[in-house]
């Protein structure tokens, strides 16, 4: 990948990574995880990958021609998209830089961005409407260069339109999505009789706000735990167990290739420069909630400063139309 040059960090194994951040207090019931992703490379550049999330979330592409396989074909997106959770992998492709932002939404709550159920856009992604939402999420991003200003836009815009919507979290897939996460191996019938309704009700539920069934939830979660491991992201004390959830070799070959269409040895070897910055998201989340005092140690020494807007960068990769870092214009307009 010659020309490929990370700007919101590596692993220790030269990944190319995202910078995340916890949500602030009031959010944290609706979005799991805000981050930044920012790999500089000529404008060119085609990179082809796929995706695999366990949670729905927003990205915003700032630059860079962006493309997702439907049906055998690439088809172009731009601005602000809804992408659901994702069963199997979800090619994509980037011709250009990597540069987006966005954020990782709880199933709980899913209706804060959506009217309609979450299993009607699972594996699939859906532009978000010009409007107001469309507009504060692309002011949001619009000097993405500035991470800290950055989150701080997408806290701002985030808070504004979940109390326009004024939805409430679902306490039901929070508590799931906890034991998902946590102790993906209990059986589901189990889960649904500690809390105390139907496994009816909980498929119901779970497909609703993750948009997948309840077994398919926990299987991608030892799925994605052991994927974790296998590119050196373990968060310590929560995933040292990771292979003992699968049976044998056989069933963690099936699982792989289920989950991403390869064995776990063409894994290994395949470097998947899109799929791995989601990863690492999703296990920052897990060591914040399970293992705070941690440090994340897959994270190669000297991660990049506080400020993007300090490091020397490309022309080639500043929007033409950047908002300098103190432009407030925003502020007024989505008050």
């Amino acid at each position: 990948m010659g020309g490929f040059i990370p700007r919101t960090g590596t692993s220790r194994d030269g990944a190319p990574l995202s910078l995340s951040r916890t949500p602030p207090a009031d959010l944290a019931p609706f979005v799991a995880r805000f981050f930044v992703t920012i790999f500089d490379r000529p404008d060119d550049a085609v990179l082809e990958d796929f995706l695999l999330h366990e949670t729905a979330y927003i990205r915003v592409p700032v630059i860079g021609q962006w493309s997702t396989m439907i049906e055998g074909a690439w088809q172009d997106y731009e601005g602000p998209m809804l992408f659901g959770a994702q069963q199997r992998r979800f090619p994509v492709r980037c011709v250009g830089p990597v540069v987006a932002a966005g954020f990782a939404i709880r199933p709980g709550g899913w209706f804060g961005f959506s009217d309609t159920p979450a299993d009607a856009l699972a594996d699939r992604l859906a532009p978000i409407a010009p409007g107001r939402w469309n507009e504060a999420l692309r002011w949001a991003c619009d000097d993405v260069l500035d991470h800290e200003q950055t989150f701080a836009r997408l806290h701002q815009v985030v808070r504004e339109h979940l109390v326009v919507r004024a939805a409430a979290p679902d306490m039901v897939s929070a508590r799931f999505e906890r034991i998902a996460r946590v102790d993906p191996t209990r059986p589901v019938t189990e889960v649904a009789a500690e809390f105390g309704i139907s496994g009816r009700r909980l498929d119901r539920a779970v497909r609703q706000h993750f948009g997948h069934l309840p077994k398919t939830v926990m299987r991608r979660s030892r799925f994605l735990d052991m994927a974790a491991v296998m590119r050196g992201l373990a968060v310590p004390s929560a995933d040292e167990l990771a292979e003992l959830r699968f049976y044998d070799a056989s069933h963690l070959n099936r699982e792989f290739r289920e989950f991403v269409g390869m064995t776990p040895a063409q894994f290994r070897r395949t470097p998947t420069p899109l799929l791995t910055p989601g990863l690492e998201v999703r296990q920052q989340r897990k060591r914040a909630d399970l293992a705070p005092h941690a440090p994340a140690p897959w994270l190669a020494d000297g991660q990049p400063s506080t400020s993007l807007a300090d490091m020397p960068i490309g022309m080639d990769l500043l929007p033409r139309d950047v908002a300098a870092p103190a432009d407030t214009r925003g502020a007024a307009r989505h008050r």
